[in-house]
């Protein structure tokens, strides 16, 4: 197992092949999957296919959430579409397994992420996208320090519904002050 990132709750390593049947069972949850976006079934071909695509790292880090304590596979995070001359990145960040949410799990990996993106890989900024009936979703990310920047009107279909992506960001100087003021 590779450990990249570790906090004081959570683990943030490398996703491995034996880890697939674990997500999938994770993944199937239909609630989760409509939250973070996700609107395809997972199968073991669809997983086996995002196996293949995050091994690929020119543009992406994604790992997995684990919890320290217990080794157990929580949920997945990471940036993508890192795009090094801008100095800028998407992040995502999902915590497949209910029963960790409201705990202090999440914040620890998304304090974690932007730390070792704004100290270790030189970004600027880092950008995140949040359907706008996941008002605890965006209540969380302003209270790490994102800020709104707009919205994607009708970015998102569900159940024949459209919704709005509410874009927030998190720039390096801001990021500074926070860790400043903590």
């Amino acid at each position: 197992m590779s450990v990249f990132l570790e906090g004081k709750k959570v683990r943030l390593r490398s996703l491995m092949k034996e880890d697939l049947p674990r997500l999938q069972r994770l993944m199937g949850d239909r609630e989760t999957r409509e939250m973070a976006g996700e609107v395809y079934l997972v199968t073991e071909k669809g997983m086996q296919e995002f196996y293949d695509k995050f091994q690929e790292t020119s543009n992406r880090i994604w790992l997995i959430i684990e919890d320290r304590e217990t080794q157990k596979i929580i949920g997945e995070t990471g940036f993508l579409r890192i795009f090094f001359p801008w100095k800028t990145a998407d992040y995502s960040l999902i915590l497949w397994d209910r029963s960790y949410r409201g705990k202090g799990y999440g914040r620890e990996a998304a304090e974690l992420m932007p730390d070792y993106g704004f100290n270790t890989i030189n970004l600027h900024r880092v950008a995140i996208g949040v359907v706008v009936w996941n008002e605890g979703g965006i209540g969380f990310w302003k209270n790490i320090g994102f800020r709104e920047e707009g919205r994607q009107i009708d970015g998102f279909l569900s159940g024949g519904k459209f919704a709005d992506f509410v874009m927030l960001s998190l720039l390096e100087d801001d990021y500074r002050e926070i860790k400043k003021t903590n």
